[in-house]
């Protein structure tokens, strides 16, 4: 009798990665108290299926604003759609103010395309709006994290693959350059949440991420009255190479150069994240956007809200569905969209959809302990012919 196979197919593990009912995403909690937990990654397949419907943990979804702003909308959808039901078979009052007897069935029957083309004039106008202003903040938020926290990664590791195997072994100078790196990304998210006080900053990098001692954080803000430690710690990272230079433990001239060029990454990296941060979108586009935005949602549920009026009072149950799945749907994602980008427009100032500050971190100091071990532990072929420094 032939064995069962119990290995899943290629397929079916596809199909249990796009409908299975396991999280859409991996969450790991924040260093910060007021939010649960952030997310690291998910899975962008069950945001391509039916299943999307099931996904509500870190989108914008759960945003209280959102639904406050839905809220209103659905109260001015309403407030249009009362007195047209209630005077649709009566004088309307444009048309008596104008002198004509016409009710507010027949006003509105010679209104209603002039309306809804209107509307779709806005509409179209918000969506071009956003669809840029979307464009621009994401590419913004990608920049700041692979050249910013990606720059940050990438030349704390390039300090301890050539330090370890070039330049020293010492477990104190090696632990330092994580250490400083490390600090500097935590700095930055101290930075944003308004946590820079001497007391609270002591605090979280002496006793919640242990990233430096107190004689360390001491020294970090005597006579510094720079608002950008995150960027000046790298100071001490360039001290590091330069100390081992004069020990006579960096004997290249060319490669001490190249480590001080790391040095150098790693701060430009930094200040290409405070750049972001600090000089945003022009205000008057942003302003600008989001009347636009208000004022279509505004537009909107008053037209929609008032030819509901008229065809509930005649009937016509597929009219209104539609009207009112149309001021539903477009005001929400049109909020959403613009809740998004503001969101994106500082993903360290303690939102759930932040960057996970504790993981990058965390990542930094395992890969660079990574780098450190793989030279210690090489092959025995390679062992004897590459002696490392002390």
């Amino acid at each position: 009798m032939a064995s069962k196979k119990t290995e899943s197919t290629p397929l079916q593990d596809h199909l249990a990665t796009s409908y299975g009912l396991d999280s859409h995403a991996t969450f790991v909690k924040s260093s910060d108290e007021s939010i649960s937990a952030v997310i690291v990654d998910y899975e962008p397949l069950k945001l391509s299926t039916f299943r999307v419907y099931g996904v509500l943990g870190g989108t914008v979804l759960q945003d209280w604003v959102l639904l406050i702003e839905q809220a209103l909308i659905t109260c001015i959808f309403i407030a249009a759609a009362a007195p047209v039901y209630i005077l649709f078979n009566r004088a309307s009052v444009v048309a008596y103010i104008g002198g004509g007897g016409d009710s507010m069935r027949k006003w509105l029957d010679t209104q209603e395309g002039r309306m809804r083309e209107f509307a779709m004039i806005m509409t179209g106008l918000a969506s071009l709006l956003l669809s840029f202003y979307t464009a621009i903040s994401v590419g913004r938020w990608w920049v700041v994290r692979t050249v910013g926290v990606g720059g940050i990664r990438a030349a704390a590791m390039e300090l301890q693959m050539l330090v370890s195997q070039i330049v020293t072994q010492d477990a104190h100078v090696l632990k330092a350059i994580r250490r400083y790196a490390q600090t500097s990304l935590i700095l930055v998210f101290l930075w944003r949440q308004g946590k820079m006080q001497p007391a609270v900053l002591k605090h979280a990098l002496v006793h919640k991420h242990g990233l430096l001692d107190e004689q360390e954080v001491d020294a970090l803000l005597k006579d510094n009255n720079h608002p950008c430690l995150h960027e000046t710690i790298w100071a001490w990272q360039s001290a590091i190479i330069c100390a081992l230079h004069q020990e006579g433990k960096i004997k290249s001239d060319k490669l001490f150069r190249a480590l001080l060029e790391k040095c150098s990454d790693g701060r430009m990296a930094v200040q290409c994240i405070h750049t972001h941060l600090a000089v945003k979108i022009p205000m008057q586009y942003v302003h600008l956007l989001g009347l636009l935005v208000k004022m279509h949602n505004l537009i909107l549920a008053f037209i929609m809200g008032a030819l509901f009026g008229a065809s509930a009072r005649s009937g016509e149950i597929i009219i209104c569905i539609q009207l009112a799945a149309r001021t539903v749907i477009l005001p929400l994602l049109f909020n959403a969209i613009l809740l998004i980008n503001a969101e994106l427009s500082d993903p360290f100032d303690g939102h759930e959809s932040d960057f996970p500050g504790d993981a990058y971190s965390n990542a930094i100091a395992k890969g660079g302990e990574g780098f450190v071990k793989a030279g210690q532990n090489m092959p025995n072929w390679l062992a004897r012919r590459n002696i490392l420094p002390v």
